[in-house]
């Protein structure tokens, strides 16, 4: 009986970036985007 093995995911450049850059991103989004909201007085 053959083994397989479990293919595990390989690091390129695009998930560096994709994590590297694109988490950062969205929290500066969020950041940009609530700070917005308190300073228009939008209300939830």
């Amino acid at each position: 009986m053959a083994e397989e093995r479990e293919s595990r995911g390989k690091l390129d450049a695009v998930s560096v970036a994709y994590v590297l850059g694109g988490i950062p991103a969205m929290a500066l989004f969020f950041v940009v985007l609530f700070f917005f909201a308190h300073a228009c007085d939008i209300r939830a």
